[in-house]
């Protein structure tokens, strides 16, 4: 059986008839999912609307042994919901076909949304046709007949998503009634079918999307209870109602549970002196940085890991007796446990992803640390970053993104036949039991060990802490930082080459394949290796210092793990998540270059238009699909929408979403996991985190159909750029953070003494939407890309740069 549904078993069900449940007060509505990102935002629609509840299955499904009418009495209808592609494909359908294939004896009430709707109309002979151009994101007025599912609505503000339309003009069917219309306003005479109904069949469909944020709520909740009442009207005269309900159900994984991994033992172990206490001493020091304090305790080359999180809160790593970290490669499934002091012993394994995230949430869970300083938001445990590739394997089709099998490596096989461009791991990350947390509002510095026998280490700390003096930046450091970027080559994008790329996304957004597409280029910076050991080791640190004050962001931050290298100063929040319930994502989209005349009054106009709105929409759409999928019905709201904000050298968009995390009420996509059963906040943002990479804002929507058509067109790995970076917290809290305006190298460690080059990756890039130009999108991917560049140019080179950009 392909994925399907919970825990109904349909081998012991084949010829039963539901039973009559007349206590039962709650209805069934069954979703067929057409794997769009904005499918759960429907269903919650549903629920919080109608009070039913939804059973979720997805269009590449099978019935219950083939039998789709006796399953199909377990629901009081079924809705139909959006997707990318075209009606005319029948994968891009499925078992939608299906539906409006039943007897008359066997039919029940059906809604269909924009794809949904499309296929009710090709199924009744409309033609579904290509837009004059594509209509992704955008708010329209629509104009109704003001009955049936729209009495008392004779106007209503709608989202639109969808480039085919129903070319009723061509159709001599007389089976359909048109109840809302959208006339083009640079085509007066076109008129877009917005909403149909079946004459015969208790058959209803929309074009628009009543579930997002910027369609008229009040309205679209309305039409909806309109829909109800009569799909309940027809049940009771057919005598369809009192079916019993199937259990809780939900979309199933794609694949059979992946068994334990032993490997999540061996972590256990070599976390074995962590308490569950985080014991501190805390002072004040304003006059101290976070940057400053990461270097009095992590010797050059070491790991290191020094995290800002939310503009707040810097977290620096400090080695202990028990460090250790991981590394994870997604295309061999490679496990690498070091062990970073004492004997600094090696183990290897090779699991799958989905057995690597059962080993974090595992090791989380029981490491669980109980106490520590409650103004803090991390007490110890990892800090790291997770590529954009193992984000792909997320996906509900990772096939394209990963090996079906473990590949392990040949003997002689190497990663890279040069060094310098070797890919890092996609995941890596740092087990921390001691930190140092740094208020940077307050200039409150919290030392803490989550290690029993730590109390003496506590009290040296604060005592070297209250002693000691920043002496501030060394110039003549900065003096052979330059010396050496004199002499850095930069491989810029090629300009043809990026717009004949923009120009693919685009004919993929004029044939229904996605919304948007977030398209991205990498720029690669060579230069020479220093040849003085302290000054080789210190090389990335001095990037990320000098990065970090040309552009100050709210999440900065810098790794030395191993090879791989990164220097970040990233303004766009991923996820973060308390200790408590609460899960937040704030979505950036949209974004104007400072300038001399630019003032914050100009860049909300600029950002204010139809592309730019839309832009931010559609991903803030798919990010409360995301979290609902997590959080369930009544689990989500949006606290800002399309904000505009400074964020130093640019204005950017954003907007914020708040999820609640509720242990007996799992969201729809994760129903199926029973690791969730926990008050463990650890344990429901990897769930969270896992559901929801890769960034949406960096993919675009539909996501999955988007990746796919992204790797093909962009024709490369991301790595790191577009993946997220960030900490696990013990106590149960998280933050990553989107990794953009970030340079990053594996080039380091054993690869520096037999090469004399070392190369860092910038990626910069934008959402093409299908009001994107060419030109235009190059500019604003090279305004993103000037933020990281000019960095590698000595200082008056890099400050003419900026003064002109």
């Amino acid at each position: 059986m392909a994925p399907m549904l919970g825990d109904w078993d349909g081998s012991s069900k084949a010829n039963a008839v539901p039973q009559l449940d007349p206590c039962s007060s709650t209805k069934s509505v069954l979703y067929v999912d057409a794997y769009d990102s904005f499918s759960y935002n429907v269903v919650a629609m549903l629920e919080e609307t109608l009070g039913v509840k939804v059973t979720v299955m997805t269009i590449d499904s099978e019935w219950p042994d083939s039998n789709i009418s006796g399953f199909l009495q377990h629901f009081e209808a079924v809705v139909l919901g959006p997707g990318p592609g075209d009606p005319n494909v029948p994968a891009d359908i499925g078992i939608m076909k299906d539906i409006w294939n039943l007897q008359d004896s066997e039919l029940l009430p059906v809604f269909g949304i924009c794809l949904g709707f499309q296929s009710l109309c090709l199924h009744q002979g409309v033609p579904i046709e290509r837009l004059p151009y594509p209509i992704h994101g955008q708010i329209h007025k629509i104009s109704t007949t003001s009955k049936d599912i729209f009495e008392h609505l004779p106007e209503v503000e709608v989202t639109l998503y969808h480039s085919l339309y129903a070319n009723s003009a061509s159709s001599t069917s007389t089976d359909l009634e048109y109840l809302a219309w959208l006339s083009l306003k640079d085509r007066p005479n076109v008129q877009i079918p917005m909403a149909a109904r079946h004459l015969k069949k208790p058959f209803w469909g929309v074009q628009f999307h009543p579930e997002s944020c910027k369609s008229e709520i009040n309205a679209c909740r309305a039409l909806l209870r309109n829909w109800w009442k009569m799909a309940q009207r027809y049940n009771k005269l057919v005598g369809r109602e009192g079916y019993c309900s199937l259990p809780s159900t939900v979309i199933s994984p794609h694949t059979a549970p992946s068994p334990f991994p032993d490997a999540a033992y061996e972590m256990l172990s070599w976390s074995k002196s962590t308490s569950k206490i985080s014991a501190f001493r805390s002072l004040d020091r304003p006059d101290l940085t976070a940057e400053a304090i990461s270097e009095m305790f992590n010797k050059p080359g070491s790991p290191t890991v020094l995290f800002q999180s939310n503009g707040q809160y810097s977290i620096a790593s400090v080695p202990s007796p028990g460090s250790w970290r991981f590394e994870y490669n997604v295309e061999t499934h490679q496990l690498r446990l070091l062990q970073l002091c004492g004997d600094y012993k090696e183990a290897e394994s090779y699991i799958t992803v989905a057995q690597l995230w059962d080993a974090l949430r595992y090791l989380m869970e029981m490491k669980k640390v109980d106490s520590g300083n409650s103004r803090v938001p991390f007490w110890g445990g990892f800090l790291g970053y997770l590529s954009y590739e193992l984000g792909l394997t997320c996906l509900p089709h990772p096939g394209y993104a990963q090996a079906s099998e473990p590949r392990r490596p040949s003997k002689t096989e190497k990663s890279s036949s040069n060094p310098a461009f070797a890919d890092p791991p996609d995941v890596s990350l740092l087990w921390c039991e001691r930190s140092i947390v740094v208020d940077n509002i307050t200039g409150a510095i919290v030392i803490q060990s989550t290690r029993d026998t730590d109390a003496d280490w506590l009290d040296e700390t604060l005592q070297q802490l209250q002693q000691f003096s920043d002496s501030g930046n060394d110039t003549s450091a900065d003096q052979g930082l330059d010396s050496l970027l004199r002499e850095s080559k930069i491989q810029f994008p090629e300009e043809t080459d990026y717009k004949q790329k923009i120009e693919s996304c685009k004919a993929e957004l004029e044939a229904g394949e996605s919304y948007e597409l977030c398209l991205t280029s990498e720029t690669s910076i060579t230069l020479p290796v220093p040849e003085v050991e302290s000054d080789r080791l210190m090389f990335p640190w001095r990037l990320y210092r000098r990065l970090k004050t040309y552009n100050p962001a709210a999440f900065s931050a810098f790794a030395d793990l191993g090879d791989t290298k990164i220097a970040s100063s990233s303004p766009e929040c991923f996820l973060n998540w308390d200790r408590e319930s609460t899960l937040e994502m704030k979505p950036m989209k949209g974004t104007v270059r400072k300038s001399p005349g630019m003032t914050m009054e100009k860049a909300c106009e600029i950002l204010g238009s139809t592309k730019e709105m839309a832009e931010n929409l559609m991903i803030a759409d798919l990010i409360r699909h995301d979290l609902y999928g997590i959080c369930g019905s009544g689990g989500v709201h949006v606290e800002k929408l399309l904000e505009v904000a400074d964020y130093g050298r640019v204005y950017s968009m954003i907007t914020h979403i708040k999820g609640k995390i509720r242990p007996n009420h799992p969201g729809f996509a994760v129903r199926h996991m029973c690791q969730l059963n926990t008050p463990n906040m650890s344990v429901h943002g990897l769930a969270t985190l896992q559901r929801c990479l890769p960034p949406g804002s960096m993919t675009g929507a539909p996501k999955e159909r988007s990746c796919m058509h992204l790797r093909t067109i962009e024709n490369r790995k991301r790595s790191i750029y577009s993946g997220v970076m960030g900490f696990l917290d013990l106590g149960g809290g998280g933050s990553f953070s989107v990794l953009i305006r970030s340079a990053f190298t594996c080039s380091g460690g054993r690869d520096y003494t037999d090469n004399k080059q070392q190369t860092w990756r910038i990626g910069a890039g934008g959402a093409i939407t299908t009001l994107s130009t060419a030109e235009g999108e190059w500019d604003e991917m090279l305004t993103k890309l000037r933020v990281v560049c000019n960095v590698f140019k000595p200082l008056d080179e890099g400050e003419k740069s900026a003064a002109t950009s």
